[in-house]
């Protein structure tokens, strides 16, 4: 676990592009006049299949908040078909001539809660034809504002989550040069892990003068870390650092370790990458500009002729372990950031077919599947874990894109829907959920976002994906509605901090949600960055 994405995207992002956008007045929520927009665009599906031409995603999907559309077979001789949506005791009926159409014209009438909805054939005599078709769901609740607001402001508890994060065993794992302190345990993560770390000590020695010695020390030697234990130039996978870290009896501890032995999830490198690259902006020192260099060289070196990279490889060889293939955006945002802020040139090619590849197999048919260190996906068939992870990476590259064009801005849009459709609780309809981010001694009333198909549970990188999301969307578009939803998101991820110590939890509906061994520093350093860029709407 948790989160495929870069949690270096956001920040680097914001610190070179975010920020070039003009300053304006507070901006005013009126939010009568938000939650009934948000009610008529809920009528529109999401990226609906055409057979033939657009495959239909949501096979194996099981709640909507936007009214869906299933692909239905058509009957032989069908004139028409009867849709009936029984729910909350009631039945609500309309005709169409096809069997794919989708629920808007009665989605307002149903409530949320379990949905049972049927098909029918009828000849031209108005008889059935055969059995109908059924589909079982969850209507979800709407987004309906305002929520809660949050006690503190947003760079307030930016700030708060990175202490929190250097005083713990977390931060303080890297104290030390050398290897990790192995007492945290998510160490054994360490392209992801070790990264998130430094990237977290880097924002703190820039924003805390108190703390910038102690920090950039942590940051220098969670850097250095990854380079000895990277790949040496020349080799297979050159200046790569390792996915998995073996350290003490983690192995026999982890599963995913034991399975994994061996290999690397070949994009996480790009984690290091940023982690080098944010270092480098402090401290001013090539060997981690030139190392961040070398891993977008090694990925030039290894690109497929159709512009792919495999999801995982062997470590030593850099072969694949199988066919599939990684969605590609932060390599691309990796390449892009070296050229816009470092000036360093030649991945222009690299990019454009990587991006060529990205818009014909993962955008336009919106395969994104979950490509997570700790869930195997051998076993998995597309459309099977979908998760707003690998989407928010294709949107977060799309609209950080130097030139950003109307096509991407559409598919942008098309993302931001589907994330929240599929992922995000507004307010649960399922009783066993109501309460989602529960723990034992207290209980919050706020939305959040689940992270994946087969991980239904709230994560804060996951909220503050999504709200990335629709920042995204207000910041190119002026939306009130995008900053309303992404407003209601950030607060939630002040509201489950630890209100003594600043503590971001990965997991905030788990027993031990503030614990150092529960906490994945990749994810918290992703929620600072979205604090951060909230904090730029609202603050500065």
């Amino acid at each position: 676990m948790k989160e495929s994405f870069s949690a270096a995207a956001v920040l680097c992002c914001i610190m070179f592009l975010a920020g070039c956008a003009p300053k304006t007045a507070v901006p005013v929520l009126d939010y009568e006049t938000l939650n009934a927009q948000a009610l008529e665009e809920y009528l529109q599906p999401v990226h609906p299949g055409i057979r033939g031409q657009v495959p239909f995603w949501n096979q194996f999907a099981t709640k909507y908040i936007y009214a869906p559309a299933f692909d239905f077979d058509d009957v032989e001789n069908a004139a028409g078909y009867t849709y009936t949506a029984e729910a909350g005791g009631q039945f609500f009926i309309f005709g169409n001539e096809s069997p794919r159409a989708d629920l808007g014209e009665i989605w307002t009438e149903i409530p949320a809660g379990p949905v049972e909805l049927s098909v029918q054939a009828y000849d031209g005599d108005g008889e059935p034809l055969g059995e109908p078709q059924t589909k079982s769901f969850e209507k979800d609740n709407p987004f309906c504002g305002p929520y809660d607001p949050a006690p503190i402001g947003y760079r307030e508890a930016a700030v708060r989550t990175a202490k929190a994060l250097h005083d713990s065993p977390i931060g303080q794992s890297w104290a030390k040069p050398g290897k990790p302190d192995t007492t945290y345990f998510y160490n054994c993560y360490a392209c992801k892990i070790w990264s998130g770390i430094a990237q977290t000590e880097c924002f703190l020695a820039r924003e805390v003068p108190e703390y910038h010695d102690a920090a950039l020390q942590i940051a220098r030697n969670a850097c250095d870390g990854l380079i000895a234990f990277s790949q040496p130039e020349g080799a297979p996978l050159a200046f790569f650092p390792p996915t998995y870290y073996y350290g003490d009896d983690w192995e026999a501890k982890s599963s995913v370790l034991r399975f994994n032995k061996g290999k690397t999830m070949f994009l996480e490198a790009t984690y290091a990458a940023n982690a080098l690259l944010d270092l480098y902006d402090l401290v001013g020192e090539k060997k981690y500009l030139d190392h961040a260099v070398g891993i977008a060289k090694t990925y030039q070196r290894l690109q497929a002729g159709d512009g792919s990279w495999p999801v995982k490889v062997i470590w030593e060889t850099a072969e694949p372990v199988n066919e599939a293939r990684c969605l590609p955006a932060d390599i691309l945002m990796v390449a892009n950031r070296l050229k816009v802020k470092y000036g360093v040139e030649g991945f222009e090619q690299m990019v454009e077919k990587g991006e060529k590849w990205m818009w014909d197999n993962t955008i336009s048919e919106f395969k994104f599947d979950g490509q997570f260190e700790d869930v195997p996906i051998e076993d998995k068939v597309p459309y099977q874990n979908l998760t707003h992870c690998t989407a928010g990476d294709c949107m977060e590259y799309l609209m950080t894109k130097p030139e950003p064009d109307k096509h991407d801005l559409k598919a942008c849009w098309e993302i931001a829907r589907w994330a929240e459709d599929q992922f995000t609780r507004w307010h649960s309809g399922i009783e066993k959920d109501a309460d989602a981010l529960s723990a034992t001694d207290s209980v919050f009333s706020s939305p959040f976002v689940f992270e994946q198909y087969a991980w239904k549970n709230p994560v804060d990188a996951s909220i503050a994906k999504v709200a990335n999301n629709w920042m995204h969307l207000y910041n190119k578009t002026g939306d009130k509605l995008c900053l309303a939803k992404a407003k209601a998101l950030v607060d939630t991820l002040i509201k489950i901090q630890d209100p003594e110590t600043g503590t971001m939890p990965t997991i905030p509906n788990s027993d031990t949600r503030y614990s150092p061994d529960d906490i994945w520093a990749n994810c918290v350093y992703y929620s600072i960055g979205t604090l951060m860029r909230m904090s730029k709407i609202y603050e500065d």
